[in-house]
């Protein structure tokens, strides 16, 4: 771990309380990258935390400039929509996982190319299916 790292995941974990959101990007980052070395994705892709949108936000969301989860893609060059699309089914079909998400404070999903700057921001609430809870 560099220092800059270092410093982010501490200054994160200030923020935020705890370690467990550094724990589940650190978690990410290492499965994204044992998935790009290993062949089974073609898309080397890190995880932060970023700025939500405030129109996502729900009971549980952290401040909105820390409620983001993002995903950037690395090697962005002749990126498709279809492949940013794919990455989001991917993430949000896993309904215990979003929540997780929300329940840490994450209100957007936000995927990105790191060069292009191609975006797409996602609501996690809509993923959820928590209406019968009252989530707005």
């Amino acid at each position: 771990m560099n220092i800059k790292t270092f410093l982010v995941n501490l200054i994160n974990s200030l923020l935020d309380g705890s370690f467990e959101r550094v724990k589940i990007i650190s978690q990410m980052n290492t499965a994204f990258e044992e998935y790009f070395y290993s062949g089974e994705l073609n898309r080397l892709c890190k995880v932060s935390i970023s700025q939500g949108k405030q129109a996502f936000a729900h009971e549980m969301s952290s401040l909105w400039f820390r409620s983001g989860f993002k995903i950037c893609i690395e090697n962005d060059a002749s990126l498709k929509d279809s492949e940013i699309d794919e990455l989001q089914v991917y993430i949000t079909e896993n309904m215990a996982f979003v929540r997780q998400l929300m329940s840490m404070g994450f209100d957007t999903l936000v995927i990105k190319g790191r060069t292009t700057g191609k975006t797409k921001d996602y609501a996690l609430k809509k993923y959820a299916n928590l209406n019968q809870y009252f989530i707005k």
